[in-house]
Parts: structure tokens; C-alpha cells; sequence
């Protein structure tokens, strides 16, 4: 068997892990709370906060559990679902919870999949903007189904390595708040506002803290405003589910339709 593979049947869950970064976070006095939170109400202040970002790229499950243990310990968070990922019920309960629930899209990849798209010189302006009217109707879609929403955040898919381009690179800003959109997470202008951006990473690159570092590092420096951005399916695990994850993870990279 691969090893790669291996690594990841017998990864465990690290929801203790995962509880204790936030348990230290409050000890610090951190507020822990949601981007769209954040943005309303501690961007540019002085308030120690500590935002919550979860990826949903697959595990839905998993961000149940995460969700779980946050509310358990008084903190909201924001959630971004794949329409590969989304579950209804799950996400309407986070929701009427005060949790922030929206749209993971990977528009760019989508088209690119359907259209027979492999070169990134194909990849050309009018595409970009063709595609960022896609996710108008893509947005669209979301709210009739679930709620309004005020920020997305872009998936990196298979897909987009290949091209070598971002589904955030179809986003024009001008137009993005005639979609009732704020902002997408990765606008360079909502990123300057933190003074620590760290992601999380998988069993495949032992769990290494990305970007700034580790989150006790940053507490330790007192920085201000820290997102942490998290991936249920790097946190919640047993060989079961870490067997129909790998099944799962490797459909969604072999069915790209080239």
C-alpha cells in the first residue's frame, strides 16, 4: 500500500487539539467569532480577535463535530460548503445558530470541467468575465435554497493547478457588491486587515501550520487579528471515514472530464 495512503486510513481525530488552541485563545482574551462577524464589528479595532474559517471542501460530518464543540464553548465560526459538500440540515442548524454559513465556489473550475478547458492560455479574459457572471447565478441558486449571504471564498480544485489559475482570479470587484456580496476572502484588502493568517494542513505534510505559523505563536506575540482557517477533513477522523474520505477526495480529482 502507499504510504501516503496509509498515513491517512490510521489518521485520528484531533478534535482535542482543535479545542484546546481555542480554549487557549479565550485564555489570552481572544473574542473568536466569524469573518462576517469580524467585519461588522472588530475590523480595525483594537480588540484581540480571533477569527474562525472552515473550509468544507468534503467532510461535512466533520464540521458538524466542529461546530458542535464551538458552540459548546460559546464561539461562532463561519463555514464554507462546496455544492459537493453541502448538507442541508447540518448547515441550516449552524445557521440558526448564529454561525456564518456560505458558498466554497470553484466557478472557474466547474466551466473549465464541462468545456474541455487544459490550457491556461485558454483561460482568457472573456472566460474570466463569463464565468464570473456564472457565479451571479451560482449565488443566486445558494440564497433561494438556503439564505442571504455576505462573503464567499474560492475552492482550489484539481483543476485549477492544471490551468494554473484561481477561481478568485474571476472575480471583478467592481461588480462583486451588485451580487450583495462584501467581499471574498481572499480580496488582498480584507487579508491586510490580519495580522496573522494561518492555515491548517494535511497528514500528508504532518499537520504543519502554513503562513504565520502556529495559532500558539500567535497568541504568544498578542497579535490583534488572527484568522485561522481549518479543514474538517484534516481534524476529524477514524479508519472508516478516513477509507470513504480517500474514495471521496479521489472521484472528485478523477472525474475533471479530460
Amino acid at each position: 500500500m502507499n504510504l501516503k495512503f496509509y498515513k491517512k486510513i490510521i489518521q485520528k481525530n484531533r478534535l482535542n487539539d482543535y479545542k484546546e488552541i481555542l480554549l487557549q485563545a479565550q485564555k489570552e482574551g481572544y473574542v473568536i467569532t466569524s469573518l462576517i462577524d469580524w467585519y461588522d464589528k472588530y475590523k480595525g479595532s483594537n480588540t484581540k480577535v480571533l477569527v474562525l474559517r472552515h473550509d468544507v471542501d468534503y467532510d461535512y460530518k466533520g464540521a458538524y463535530d466542529m461546530y458542535k464543540l464551538e458552540k459548546s464553548l460559546g464561539v461562532k465560526s463561519t463555514y464554507y460548503f462546496r455544492w459537493l459538500s453541502v448538507n442541508d440540515r447540518i448547515m441550516k442548524e449552524m445557521h440558526d445558530s448564529g454561525f456564518e454559513v456560505s458558498l466554497h465556489y470553484e466557478t472557474l473550475a466547474t466551466y473549465a470541467k464541462k468545456n474541455q478547458i487544459t490550457n491556461k492560455k485558454d483561460v482568457t479574459k472573456d472566460v474570466l468575465h463569463h464565468c464570473f457572471n456564472l457565479l451571479g447565478d451560482e449565488l443566486n441558486d445558494f440564497e433561494k435554497r438556503f439564505w442571504k449571504i455576505r462573503t464567499i471564498c474560492s475552492h482550489g480544485d484539481k483543476v485549477n493547478r492544471i490551468l494554473q489559475t484561481t477561481n478568485v482570479e474571476i472575480i471583478d470587484y467592481t461588480r462583486l457588491i451588485d451580487y450583495g456580496i462584501d467581499f471574498n476572502t481572499y480580496n488582498p484588502e480584507i487579508l491586510k486587515e490580519f495580522d496573522a493568517y494561518i492555515s491548517d494542513s494535511s497528514i500528508y505534510n504532518n499537520f504543519e501550520w502554513k503562513k504565520f505559523g502556529a495559532p500558539a505563536k500567535a497568541f504568544k506575540q498578542g497579535k490583534k487579528s488572527i484568522c485561522l482557517l481549518t479543514h474538517p477533513i484534516h481534524w476529524n477522523q477514524n479508519i472508516v471515514k478516513n477509507i470513504q474520505m480517500l474514495y471521496t477526495v479521489y472521484v472528485d480529482n478523477t472525474n475533471i472530464g479530460f
